[in-house]
């Protein structure tokens, strides 16, 4: 497009140039004795421009040869850059089929160079992890870091994220300790140590790191608030400490049914039955709650006819509570009725029996001696939650599959 204009220009000039010469010529003196030169100002003008454009031409010809070697390296240059791009979208393409060896193979070809050298330490770094190679993993970050400071929180964190997909769980709590104490306040970083000192059970540490609201504002509240009930969850749940972790509750939190769970079940795990009974019994009056209701049916308190006859009292209102009836079959048994107790598992599996239903019904059966239908509710209990055509007790309506739900001594021992 410039050489067009330059074109046009020049022979706009050439054209007025020679309108104008045809008029008035006019000429053009030099003068050096002994020698005389007259020519026209037309040829003059036409001579200067060309040696002009001669100059220019000499000149760019000058510095083409000086600049050469610098243009063949940043030629060299940005030619081993583009093939470090191309190695490097390659690489990734091996990462995402699952090819470890080829993809950090590909990946080193050009490792350090490129528009984005951190994704191919990092890519490589993966890589190797895959293979189970954690020394060149560990190397990887390490130039990565060396090569690239300015990012090296992204470094660090991704040096985490591969700590803890390998199982080394201490090395990647300590990586985001480390920067939690430098200020770093990424939800990434916040969420990953929360998750860490929660799969590792360290409560107290969870709670230090709760307490402090303002380091935490990054992440949802919702998601904080789950973690805190969980926290107070298990301190409720330590056998010896649940009555003095339930008094430093706060009264909105001693209305929250998982917490008030967590304190049922401490309490009967501790044996304390009427303790558990009556914490239970008031729970329910103030807010129907299905767990708590459960629960109620392993406290066991001295007065067990009472505590059956308050249950019965809720029948009359909820006829169809499946929890409720799982609650009256616990005390039934514990009262030695097995027939009543027999007769409220069926009707808990026909409003939609769940696994454990299913397995305790197959245990009462077998007690009263009925060991082909206890069978049939084995096989009901262990049948996958996908299968669509459970076996059926004879004379039992179908009935679809719910949750599992923990019995006391298992959440004890988890």
């Amino acid at each position: 497009m410039t050489a067009i204009v330059l074109a046009l220009v020049a022979l706009t000039a050439a054209l007025t140039l020679g309108l104008l010469a045809r008029e008035d010529p006019g000429y053009v003196l030099i003068s050096r004795w002994p020698y005389e030169i007259e020519v026209s100002l037309a040829l003059f003008l036409a001579g200067l421009v060309l040696a002009l454009a001669v100059a220019y031409i000499l000149i760019r010809i000058v510095f083409r040869v000086f600049r050469a070697p610098r243009d063949l390296h940043r030629w060299q240059t940005r030619r081993r850059h583009d093939q470090a791009d191309r190695a490097t979208l390659t690489g990734y393409a091996r990462l995402i089929e699952g090819e470890w060896e080829e993809a950090e193979l590909v990946l080193n070809e050009g490792l350090g160079r490129g528009s984005t050298p951190l994704l191919q330490y990092l890519g490589a770094a993966y890589a190797a992890q895959q293979r189970g190679d954690f020394e060149a993993r560990d190397h990887y970050l390490s130039v990565a870091r060396e090569d690239d400071p300015e990012h090296l929180e992204a470094i660090e964190i991704t040096r985490a994220r591969l700590l803890e997909r390998a199982g080394q769980i201490d090395e990647a709590r300590g990586v985001l300790e480390d920067l939690h104490e430098q200020g770093v306040r990424h939800r990434a970083v916040q969420r990953m140590l929360l998750g860490l000192m929660r799969s590792q059970h360290d409560w107290p540490a969870l709670e230090g790191l709760l307490k402090r609201d303002r380091d935490l504002r990054t992440l949802p509240r919702a998601e904080l608030d789950s973690l805190r009930q969980e926290m107070h969850a298990q301190r409720l749940s330590q056998e010896g400490d649940s009555g003095s972790a339930w008094t430093r509750l706060t009264r909105r939190q001693r209305k929250d049914p998982v917490l008030q769970a967590a304190h049922a079940r401490a309490l009967i795990n501790s044996g304390d039955g009427d303790a558990a009974e009556r914490f239970l019994r008031k729970c329910i009056v103030r807010q129907w709650d299905s767990e708590l209701v459960r629960l109620y049916g392993h406290a066991r308190s001295q007065q067990i006819e009472e505590q059956l006859r308050r249950a019965e009292q809720w029948a009359q209102r909820r006829k169809d509570d499946p929890d409720l009836l799982m609650t009256l079959v616990r005390l039934y048994l514990a009262n030695k009725d097995r027939q009543k107790a027999r007769d409220h598992l069926l009707k808990a599996v026909r409003l939609g029996g769940s696994r454990e239903e299913y397995l305790e019904l197959g245990l009462l059966l077998e007690s009263m001696g009925e060991s082909d239908k206890a069978l049939q509710c084995y096989r009901r209990g262990l049948q996958s939650p996908e299968s669509k055509d459970p076996p059926r007790l004879s004379g039992e309506s179908s009935a679809a599959e719910g949750e599992l739900v923990p019995l006391i001594d298992a959440e004890k021992r988890t």
